[in-house]
């Protein structure tokens, strides 16, 4: 999930464990780590060996950062939960938001 800053992302975590979600399911990252871990795997984004990266989904990442997004990592692999988790965050400045299934990757907001 991204927010428009870190303030909403830490605002959207706490309203995430009021709601039943615990501390192991949700990640709050900001702008920098964001920045520094992306920036890392860019450097890698040639390298044939990372054939499954999508740079593309990076260079977005990057994007929101280096606007002052903040980032959550929320933990919620059955669909319903998955719906809680946007419907609990959506007022809160939440500005993209996708999940990670098995094979696919879904965008939400």
């Amino acid at each position: 999930m991204v927010f428009a800053d870190d303030t909403n992302a830490e605002k959207a975590r706490h309203a995430l464990l009021q709601r039943g979600f615990n501390e192991n399911d949700v990640t709050h990252y900001d702008r920098d780590e964001v920045m520094e871990e992306f920036e890392e795997s860019e450097e890698y984004a040639d390298d044939l060996v990372q054939i499954g990266q999508d740079v593309d989904k990076i260079d977005r990442y990057l994007e929101f950062a280096k606007q002052g997004c903040g980032f959550l990592v929320v933990r919620a692999p059955e669909e319903e939960k998955s719906k809680l988790a946007v419907n609990v965050v959506r007022s809160l400045n939440l500005k993209f938001a996708e999940k990670y299934n098995r094979l696919t990757l879904e965008e939400l907001v």
